[in-house]
């Protein structure tokens, strides 16, 4: 057996593919006899995970029997083109970044209109718009291909709801309501009853409408329409996986179809592919991996398997990075040479001689998975408080910790306080707030957190908190200072993270432990160290000042 053979039936060996196998053939369809590497994950993620599991059965028999006789009585002459499988992958994209939307923001207990506006409005014109118009989309080319009518050429919802009507897929537009979807587009949407009830307003056959519904029937709506949308799914990922033969696009093209088309066939249940993507200078290619195991030597062997597939794929990059993330491990990677991989490909090197050559090389760097008893959940939720006193207030509050460091980073806003002492006074009263409010730990590396006093702050110094004007630059009039506060006095953020050029046009003063670049010399004159003849040269090359710089008028 060759190497690519062996890495393939190792890696693919891990799927769990018997278990799913026999969960679709138990929920949708006896007849399903076999699933294709780019359809497993789909099938387990939409059968057994929440709320993908509630999909619409009659939906989903609906939108895979009329697709199937469709190919059947056209002699399998339909073709899933690029265009077609660009339309899948969008909506699938899309369907997923809902579902974690769903999951995250449905039970959340906010505001009936706080929630109106940044969960129910956005999820259900996402569903409609994003997901279930490009899903409806592969059903309108498909029979466009099989009709001598123009259906390709429709690219709104209602048009398209009208052809599926047309064409027998009555079930898949029966939820859809076009009239809400409007209402929003257009801005025609009002909160009543402190947002328990809201007012869609819109616009047909030239009258003007509205349609009240509460909180309670639009939570149905949007789940409804969810649940369409995870059974239309479902039926065309059965009728792709029914008929692999039908898919006719390159998979050897460097293009956004065929990297998302690898990305579905080399992931499996605890190692899913998120994205592949080339550099800039197009020299490499680079895979983002979530991973379930975090063992370090695992992930080494995960690594080797994926280069050889990857390889398999596209053997003209010079570098291939792989990336792995899970939720209890910091970013790690292993990044090989396009020689390594044929190396290993040929059997001129073994594994373990690239590996070590990678890890001499300092291209495989995987952390430790954290092990502490972290709460996940509040993690998520966490939101930093805002403050708000008479004469300033902070916002905008930013965790960045690092291992045994508590540090945040703030917006203070003094308006036009321009007395220098207020000014300062005002920094450490917000010094003193900001050190003490909570931060949460983090799931992937252990460091201070809770209320114990932080360690640094970086607080940005505006007057206005304006939409604009927040660049820390010399000619930014609301930039009053940047603040770096420091438990040991001494920064540990340089140059404020500003480029040389823009720091050094700052006035800088320290008082305490506190560093502070002021944007205006009236806070903070600059002060000048005469340079004595003998005295090292300010530029660092050793030797004194009247033999290096001394007539460059550098200094």
């Amino acid at each position: 057996m060759d190497c690519l053979a062996c890495c393939k039936n190792k890696y693919y060996s891990q799927d769990n593919y018997a278990f799913i196998l026999a969960q679709v053939q138990k929920k949708l369809n006896k007849n399903i006899t076999m699933i294709i590497p780019e359809m497993l994950c789909i099938f387990e993620d939409t059968i057994n995970k929440e709320p993908s599991c509630y999909w619409n059965m009659e939906v989903y028999q609906q939108t895979f029997n009329q697709l199937d006789s469709l190919n059947i009585d056209h002699n399998n002459n339909i073709q899933l083109n690029d265009e077609i499988i660009e339309y899948f992958l969008i909506g699938y994209h899309t369907y997923q970044q809902i579902t974690e939307i769903i999951n995250d923001l449905s039970k959340l207990n906010d505001n009936p209109e706080i929630k109106n506006r940044l969960y129910r409005i956005p999820t259900y014109i996402s569903i409609v718009e994003g997901c279930l118009t490009n899903l409806f989309r592969i059903i309108t080319l498909i029979l466009d291909q099989i009709s001598s009518k123009d259906y390709a050429s429709a690219q709104k919802l209602n048009p398209i709801c009208e052809i599926l009507k047309s064409n027998g897929f009555d079930k898949l537009v029966a939820d859809v309501d076009i009239d809400i979807r409007n209402a929003i587009n257009h801005g025609g949407i009002i909160f009543k009853d402190g947002g328990r009830k809201i007012d869609f307003q819109y616009n047909k056959n030239g009258q003007p409408k509205v349609k009240e519904i509460s909180i309670y029937e639009f939570n149905n709506l949007i789940d409804k329409v969810y649940d369409t949308t995870s059974g239309v799914l479902l039926g065309i990922i059965t009728f792709i996986n029914s008929h692999k033969s039908l898919i006719s696009i390159d998979k050897n093209k460097k293009l956004y179809v065929s990297f998302c088309w690898m990305e579905l066939e080399f992931s499996i249940p605890g190692i899913r592919i998120k994205s592949v993507s080339e550099s800039p200078d197009n020299k490499q290619i680079n895979i983002d991996i979530v991973i379930d195991n975090t063992d370090k030597t695992y992930i080494q062997q995960i690594s080797i398997m994926l280069s050889i597939l990857v390889y398999d794929r596209y053997n003209d990059f010079e570098k291939y990075m792989f990336f792995f993330s899970n939720e209890r491990l910091q970013t790690s990677w292993v990044r090989f040479t396009n020689q390594e991989i044929h190396d290993m490909n040929t059997s001129t090197r073994t594994f373990v001689e690239v590996l070590n050559v990678v890890l001499a090389r300092k291209d495989c760097i995987i952390f430790d998975s954290s092990t502490e008893p972290v709460d996940l959940q509040e993690i998520k939720y966490y939101r930093f408080p805002n403050f708000s006193k008479s004469g300033y207030k902070i916002n905008q509050i930013e965790d960045s910790s690092i291992k045994d460091r508590k540090r945040l980073r703030a917006h203070l806003f003094i308006g036009d306080i321009s007395d220098k002492e207020k000014i300062l006074e005002i920094i450490q009263k917000s010094i003193n707030w900001l050190k003490t409010i909570k931060n949460v730990p983090s799931p992937t590396l252990p460091y201070k957190y809770g209320s114990i006093d932080a360690d640094t702050l970086y607080i940005n110094v505006y007057r206005n908190d304006n939409r604009k004007n927040k660049e820390l630059l010399p000619n930014n009039k609301n930039f009053v200072c940047f603040v770096d506060y420091n438990i040991d006095g001494e920064t540990t953020l340089v140059k404020g993270g500003l480029p040389t050029s823009i720091w050094t046009k700052f006035y800088h003063e320290k008082i305490k432990n506190i560093q502070i670049a002021w944007r205006e010399n009236k806070y903070c004159i600059r002060k000048v160290k005469k340079i004595g003849r003998n005295d090292p040269c300010p530029c660092g090359s050793g030797k004194k000042y009247k033999n290096c710089c001394k007539d460059k008028n550098q200094f």
